[in-house]
């Protein structure tokens, strides 16, 4: 008999810390909408299985191992029979290092302990239940945000997150990934206990706002909870390369039309809506079998060379201020742009994650830096889902949905870790920030074509 323990627990902190997820990040003075941790531990006659979903940024590749150990302590659950998602909001405080800060292990530590705690309340919840899944397109709000520009002389060039409206604009270089997925489960007697909510958008709708959040999920889950009982977790699609913004109308981060507690709130309405819509046509399922997958593939890191590390140097010691950006940018990276605008302040981070990334590859002691990425899946019924350790581009989401051999199949990124951005190979010819080499974007350009293979394999052994 299939039977589910949901249960969650506040992770916001009840002081001021730094905001992960963008430059200069400032810290937090208050929250609009908390930041939690959700559990949802899954069983029948045979395992029991769970998913922790967390509002944060990431939790970086070495803290997963010791995250599963805890949650699972005292449990009959096998730590490699767990998977960590997070939500991906821009308004939690560091779990990885990024933009030359450092982990705050203190948040990591205490988050993990509340984490446990969430699994024994899920543990002690569980009961009989069947669920319903359904999918729905929600057009409007989520966009491709890497635009293709003519250059003089160097063909066609990505400058992500640029304008629609100026001569240069030749189209988006990917599609949008609309669909909405919800999967709600019910106790025996029709009462729902909760949900999980799939969608591939950034959760940057709050732009820079100085408050813990978690984001547009938020008044999504939020909604959901108070109209139909129970807890809702959001899981973050392939949403490497989309966002809330559309280009053709606005690029900023600034514009309130896009950005913001407003926007938060108008989305996650929304989307709630069309989580409504989607469960009217829903299937239910009372399948009990339960599945998991696991593999851990090999994949190297790309290169910094000599000479873009003798670049970077000179242009933290030397450069002048009015020193043409893009021609720095065509000459140390060999694309136009990172970010459409060329800042300054981005040129200065990537010169550090350049000088980072060759004193990281330098110190191996070996050819190549290789990253063990894993890649699981679950199996609950007929409803696969696929869990990445990145932020991978749409594309690959697509493909995975489209050639899974079950009939539902919700796709996640930040999964069990991070490896950085996953471009396609296309992108990579084009350049732009996701595919700018850093410790945000490292491996090598067959990476996702690794990882779609991979899921679609364990997806077709799950189905066997």
């Amino acid at each position: 008999m299939f039977k589910i323990g949901i249960a969650e627990v506040d992770i916001t902190p009840d002081h001021p810390m730094r905001l992960a997820g963008m430059l200069n990040p400032p810290e937090a003075q208050g929250t609009q909408w908390p930041l939690h941790a959700r559990v949802f531990v899954f069983s029948n006659d045979e395992r029991q299985i769970a998913l922790v979903v967390l509002d944060n940024l990431l939790l970086a590749t070495p803290l997963i191992p010791e995250f599963r150990i805890t949650v699972t302590q005292d449990t009959p659950i096998s730590p490699e029979d767990v998977m960590i998602a997070c939500t991906h909001t821009h308004r939690a405080p560091f779990a990885a290092a990024l933009m030359d800060e450092e982990v705050n292990f203190d948040y990591v530590d205490w988050m993990r302990e509340q984490t446990a705690e969430a699994m024994r309340q899920a543990m002690a919840s569980m009961q009989p239940a069947f669920y319903r899944v359904g999918h729905i397109v929600a057009p409007g709000w989520t966009f491709n945000r890497r635009q293709i520009y003519r250059s003089a002389g160097y063909g066609e060039q990505v400058g992500t997150q640029g304008p629609q409206d100026i001569p240069e604009f030749i189209r988006n270089e990917g599609p949008e990934d609309e669909e909405l997925k919800i999967l709600q489960f019910e106790n025996m007697k029709g009462r729902c206990l909760g949900g999980l909510v799939n969608f591939a958008c950034h959760t940057t709708v709050m732009g820079g706002e100085p408050v813990y959040s978690a984001d547009y999920a938020g008044p999504l889950t939020e909604l959901l909870s108070k109209q139909y009982g129970g807890i809702f977790g959001f899981l973050q699609g392939a949403a490497g390369n989309l966002w809330a913004i559309d280009t053709s109308h606005s690029s900023t981060l600034l514009d309130k039309d896009y950005m913001g507690p407003d926007h938060a709130l108008q989305m996650g309405k929304a989307l709630a809506e069309k989580v409504n819509e989607a469960l009217r046509t829903s299937c239910i399922q009372k399948k009990d079998r339960l599945g998991t997958a696991r593999m851990v593939l090999s994949i190297p890191q790309r290169k910094v060379t000599r000479k873009q590390v003798e670049l970077a140097q000179w242009y933290l010691e030397k450069a002048p201020e009015d020193l043409d950006q893009q021609a720095f940018t065509r000459q140390i990276y060999g694309h136009d742009f990172t970010f459409f605008h060329n800042d300054p302040s981005v040129q200065k981070w990537f010169a550090h994650e350049t000088i980072g990334m060759w004193e990281w590859q330098r110190r191996t002691g070996t050819q190549e830096l290789i990253e063990a990425v894993e890649v699981q899946a679950f199996l609950l019924g007929d409803v696969a889902l696929v869990g990445l350790p990145s932020e991978i581009f749409t594309e690959f989401g697509l493909k995975i949905k489209a050639e899974s051999p079950f009939p539902e199949t919700f796709v996640a990124e930040l999964v069990n870790g991070w490896h950085g951005y996953i471009p396609t190979q296309e992108a990579f010819q084009h350049g732009g920030y996701e595919t700018r080499l850093g410790y945000t974007s490292r491996l090598v350009p067959e990476a996702g074509d690794r990882m779609v293979e991979a899921a679609l394999t364990m997806l077709q052994d799950l189905r066997a």
